[in-house]
């Protein structure tokens, strides 16, 4: 049940049926990692989302030009999740994310994942208010940068 109750509060799956949320929660596995452990890092394949338990975790980008500089684009905590787009569309991760103190996290690989969606193509109607949200904001942020 308590898989059940995180899965249902990532943005990305909050308007998905009963039905379908279980689905997916029967496909979730429990992982651990230390403080100070890099989970993903830029540019690495992408494997599927992580949701957060517990512990946090910060999310970053390092800058192209400036080896070692590093912009600190978020700071996740429990019921947070990482890894979103490249659940979706299998490209390559865009930041890092490395644990602040120990975290376990609640992870759906992207294999399960397309199983699922298959399976029940609800799953993705369900998701679409989420991916247009997560559309809006980015035109906002860019908005407020110009």
């Amino acid at each position: 049940m308590e898989t059940l109750d995180l899965l249902a509060k990532v943005e990305l799956f909050k308007h998905l049926e009963p039905g379908a949320l279980e689905r997916l929660a029967a496909q979730v596995r429990l992982l651990s990692f230390p403080g100070g452990h890099p989970i993903i890092r830029d540019k690495d394949a992408s494997d599927g989302l992580y949701i957060i338990k517990s512990g946090m975790a910060k999310v970053t980008k390092g800058a192209a030009e400036t080896a070692g500089l590093e912009a600190v684009l978020g700071i996740l905590r429990q019921g947070n999740s990482f890894g979103e787009l490249g659940l979706i569309d299998g490209l390559p991760r865009s930041a890092h994310v490395t644990t602040m103190a120990p975290m376990e996290c609640y992870f759906l690989s992207r294999e399960s994942f397309l199983a699922a969606l298959k399976e029940n193509p609800e799953i993705a109607l369900g998701m679409l208010p989420a991916v247009a949200a997560m559309v809006r904001n980015a035109n906002q942020w860019v908005a407020q940068l110009i």
